[in-house]
């Protein structure tokens, strides 16, 4: 009803009220659009490394880097040996022991990880979302740039091999 209220009024409006309720209701539309695209690739299954996973949970935007070769050998948060030839992971935005598909929007690329660390506060204050091993770096192509801009996902494992 107020819908139809606003339409049938639109046309005596003042202009100055017309460009910015326009506006409003347009963006309104893209954030919609946009939530709906999202929550679309929960459904579908990912295959890496011939183990399917099943995305779950919001998807979130921000920046990978990857670890310094330094903690080569040292103790992770779970006590695992950290090795850069592991599909690992660092983040303070997921819980140990979970499972994430990291995406490189630029190229496509994806891995999957498994959390076992926590990174430096800093870091997390300047937008970084998961710290990655050289390999995990490597396979989305942020190897050469040190970080980029990515879009991370919580996976379930749907099958054991």
């Amino acid at each position: 009803m107020l819908f139809r209220v606003f339409f049938c009024n639109f046309k005596d409006m003042p202009s100055i009220l017309k460009y910015p309720f326009l506006l409003l209701l347009t963006t309104s539309l893209w954030i919609v659009q946009a939530s709906a695209q999202q929550n679309d690739d929960t459904t579908s299954i990912v295959l890496f490394q011939s183990i399917e996973y099943k995305p779950v949970g919001p998807i979130k935007k921000g920046t990978a880097s990857y670890y310094s070769l330094k903690f080569e050998g040292r103790k992770t948060a779970t006590g695992a040996t950290f090795s850069h030839v592991n599909y690992t992971a660092a983040s303070n935005n997921y819980p140990l022991g979970i499972f994430v598909k990291v995406l490189n929007p630029k190229n496509n690329l994806f891995v999957i990880v498994k959390i076992n660390d926590r990174m430096a506060k800093s870091m997390s204050k300047k937008g970084r979302i998961v710290d990655l091993t050289r390999v995990a770096a490597k396979e989305i192509g942020i190897i050469k740039q040190g970080i980029g801009k990515v879009l991370v996902q919580k996976v379930e494992k749907l099958t054991n091999k």
